[in-house]
């Protein structure tokens, strides 16, 4: 009887021993992966913020030819800025110019050399210009998100998936704001292009719908709560193992 109790506890006390270090490898494994992903860190957005994306873009067809591109965007306001009206002026690089394609084909036809020759008879050629547009939102209140349809009058309608330069101007504020100062801009201002970030297809958060915080920052904390939810645990089973240890003390006394 009393080398079965002395098993029993001396079981149940390795057990109880046990425990911790599979908490603690748990606890180094999501600091690990913690780590790993701050290394390889994604691009995300700010928290404090009008982000705002173009998306479904639809090119305009007429008699078979693209006129132009009809297309969304939607905005989310982050900040606690009340804004009546702003214009946000979009511009993307012309990247794929048509005149070099032609140039090239020159070149296939007549050589390198030649093709330098013609092209030096003829006077200098303006640079190209980038492919613009321009949409106006009106009362958008903080916390708050919109879509809106919109046009473009020019037939690249591919250029509007990739990276924007763009502009927030003219921008008015409500004047009753209290916060605007806080954002480092007054209310009297007409530009408030650093208020807002432009999302891009490179951004993961361009695929799915923008929410009150960003990707990184709902991550963060769906790992802080684990973070306390295994510490939580390592905590509970160290009272366990004070308990058994009280509890093997008392039995090896006892026989």
């Amino acid at each position: 009887m009393k080398k079965s109790m002395k098993f029993l506890a001396t079981f149940l006390l390795g057990v109880a021993f046990t425990l911790p270090l599979h908490a603690i490898a748990a606890d180094n494994t999501a600091k690990t992966k913690s780590t790993t992903a701050k290394k390889e860190a994604e691009p995300t957005t700010r928290p404090d913020a009008v982000i705002f994306k173009i998306h479904d873009i639809d090119p305009v067809l007429e008699e078979g030819v693209v006129k132009g591109c009809n297309y969304m965007i939607t905005l989310y306001n982050r900040t606690s800025i009340n804004f009546r009206t702003f214009t946000i002026n979009l511009s993307w690089d012309d990247v794929v110019d048509e005149r070099f394609k032609f140039d090239r084909y020159v070149e296939t036809l007549l050589g390198v050399e030649e093709a330098d020759k013609q092209r030096s008879l003829f006077s200098k050629v303006d640079p190209v210009k980038p492919v613009q547009t321009s949409v106006t939102v009106n009362a958008f209140g903080a916390d708050k998100q919109i879509s809106l349809r919109s046009y473009m009058d020019n037939e690249k309608c591919y250029l509007m998936l990739s990276d924007a330069k763009f502009t927030v101007s003219p921008c008015d504020i409500a004047r009753s704001m209290d916060t605007v100062g806080s954002f480092g801009v007054s209310s009297e201002q007409s530009n408030c292009t650093e208020l807002f970030q432009f999302v891009s297809t490179k951004n993961p958060e361009y695929f799915g719908e923008f929410k009150r915080i960003s990707a990184s920052e709902e991550a963060a904390a769906s790992e802080s709560a684990e973070s306390r939810e295994l510490s939580d645990i390592d905590m509970i089973i160290g009272k366990i193992v004070e308990n058994m240890g009280t509890s093997d003390k008392t039995l090896t006394n006892i026989y």
